[in-house]
């Protein structure tokens, strides 16, 4: 890291963290169109109603409408976790952020999924899909539990934080116990998105088998362990021969994305450092040379899907950094790209005020600022590009 691109990024960091604190890391979502009081009749829950003002909501209505709806701007447990895991990297970094970690512990822990046992996590406000997700505010789901565990297990590492060690070993429960078991084999298995389907979607099982795998090699627990193994068995057999995976194994969800594209190579990834179980690493490779390949403009632009370029995200632009700074141990080109969407990112996604916009189409730009979906990312992935250019290994990787 340079000295110039050292300055570049503290002061990108500087700048978002001012413009999420400042707002008490509260806001607005793609998908919240239904927390607005004027939607809350139970027709609007209905499949059809729902599903058009939610899709609605998230590629034609901005935040202006939002107000005017009177869409409150809320704390989404997974914006929370996204940024506490943030200021985890950054404290290893040198930076001072125990208070507000601490702070992001305890919110947490007050915004946690109702009426279960163990802690979990959902997202703030009512969605339906049309492909079969349905999932009422605050109702648990792997990938909100994920994230937020995830940010609990590396507080517990940084910090000394031993309440978010019980939490995160709490979650592990939540997802070996609770969550349904989509299909299963003597070898393999899939685990759903929430305890209330039983859906064969490949990046949320796959989250869920690396987060038994860390739980499990941290309480010595062979069954977890166990069914970590088994969901990248099923992660590998899904996989296309190209390298790329669809969304989920039903037709309806034959698409392929570059972001959870990537959600399953580090999670085959980070499987493979936890464990030391080499078993998958041909997949992982050939996955991580099938996102570089099929998933950037020749300037560097992340694309939203392996077809086409448009539209560009700032979620994709996110994982990207993520994704390349996670593999700069044992790619020597990966920091390098990691910088590289740094860069692309800054020129075509800032905001003024240190924010980033939502997405970039062929004519216009959605200048949506949205807190979990764009700035928690961007916060958690500017946090991991300093970790990883500080760390000695990054250093001799990039040199």
């Amino acid at each position: 890291m340079t000295q110039s691109q050292s300055s570049e990024l503290v002061e990108a960091i500087q700048a978002l963290r001012t413009w999420i604190e400042s707002r008490q890391f509260k806001g607005y979502e793609p998908f919240d169109l239904l927390n607005s009081p004027y939607l809350s009749g139970a027709w609007t829950r209905k499949t059809l109603p729902a599903v058009f003002l939610i899709q609605t909501g998230k590629r034609f209505i901005g935040l202006r409408f939002r107000q005017f709806l009177k869409v409150p701007p809320s704390r989404n447990p997974k914006a929370l976790g996204l940024c506490l895991s943030a200021y985890c990297d950054l404290a290893r970094s040198g930076c001072g952020v125990s208070a507000e970690a601490v702070w992001l512990k305890n919110e947490l822990i007050r915004l946690r999924s109702p009426h279960e046992s163990d802690y979990c996590w959902g997202y703030d406000w009512d969605y339906l899909s049309l492909r079969g997700t349905r999932l009422p505010a605050f109702s648990p789901n792997s990938i909100a539990s994920y994230f937020c565990a995830t940010a609990m297990l590396e507080m517990s590492e940084v910090f000394g934080d031993l309440e978010a060690r019980e939490i995160a070993e709490s979650v592990a429960h939540f997802m070996a116990s609770r969550l349904n078991r989509s299909f299963e084999s003597r070898n393999a298995i899939c685990f759903s998105y929430t305890p209330n389907d039983k859906t064969l979607i490949y990046n949320s099982s796959a989250l869920v088998g690396v987060f038994l795998a860390r739980a499990g090699r941290l309480r010595d627990n062979d069954a977890y362990l166990s069914l970590a193994r088994k969901a990248m068995v099923f992660l590998k057999r899904g996989q296309l021969e190209a390298g790329g995976w669809y969304y989920g194994r039903l037709r309806r969800q034959h698409w392929i994305d570059g972001f959870h594209t990537s959600y399953n190579v580090c999670a085959l990834l980070d499987y493979q450092q936890i464990t030391g179980d080499r078993s998958f690493k041909d997949a992982m490779l050939l996955g991580h040379r099938y996102y570089k390949a099929n998933f950037f403009t020749d300037d560097g632009a992340p694309k939203y899907f392996n077809n086409r370029t448009f539209p560009i995200d700032i979620h994709a632009c996110s994982q990207a950094i993520l994704h390349f700074t996670a593999f700069s141990s044992i790619d020597p080109q990966a920091l390098e790209l990691a910088w590289r969407t740094f860069h692309w990112t800054m020129r075509n996604m800032a905001a003024p005020d240190g924010a980033f916009y939502y997405q970039r189409h062929r004519y216009w730009t959605n200048r949506a600022l949205y807190m979990r979906w764009g700035q928690a990312w961007m916060l958690r992935a500017l946090a991991k590009l300093m970790s990883a250019s500080t760390s000695p290994d990054s250093v001799r990787v990039a040199g």
